[in-house]
């Protein structure tokens, strides 16, 4: 089964590279736009599988689209800045513990998670944006995909929706917080 992925991955990656493969201290390889979509977590997509970043796209936003964890995203592609991305970079989107140059990981470890209580500067991937209501004093926070995103000063930043409900935090929506 493992030769059978490896294969598979193998013919994905040639037969849709118009480059060679780039040394991990490039920038992501560029390429043709996918040719499907992940699909909704209950059907996920097999991988591995290649995915172009379109215009607009964070890394947080990518992992949530494909039903992947951020260091997952980060470890596999082996990106240094994972803040940068540009439209037309290749993200292997895996759940097997090759990397793009084709080594293995390490077996993972437990790493602690970040902003849990919120932090007042944003690490690499965390995007979430919480803010106090300037009406009531309400706690919210907006992600990325939030119509008034670009509009919000963070106050705090968290890197996991979970936890910033766990902290207190609501979510905006268009039709006002949501319910707890």
């Amino acid at each position: 089964m493992v030769r059978f992925l490896m294969a598979l991955f193998a013919i994905l990656l040639f037969s849709a590279c118009s480059t060679p493969l780039t040394m991990p201290s490039e920038p992501p390889v560029r390429a043709t736009p996918a040719t499907h979509i992940p699909r909704p977590h209950s059907d996920l997509t097999p991988t591995p599988y290649l995915y172009v970043v379109q215009p607009g796209d964070t890394l947080w936003a990518i992992a949530q689209k494909t039903h992947t964890d951020i260091e997952i995203l980060v470890a596999v592609n082996e990106l240094e800045r994972p803040d940068e991305l540009h439209p037309g970079d290749r993200l292997l989107i895996s759940q097997q513990n090759m990397t793009i140059s084709g080594k293995m990981l390490p077996t993972p470890t437990p790493t602690p998670i970040l902003c849990q209580q919120g932090c007042q500067q944003p690490p690499p991937g965390c995007e979430i944006k919480a803010y106090v209501a300037r009406l009531d004093g309400m706690k919210l926070y907006v992600t990325p995909i939030d119509d008034i995103y670009a509009m919000q000063q963070a106050k705090m930043w968290f890197c996991r929706e979970q936890d910033a409900r766990a902290a207190g935090w609501r979510h905006w929506t268009p039709n006002g917080p949501e319910t707890p």
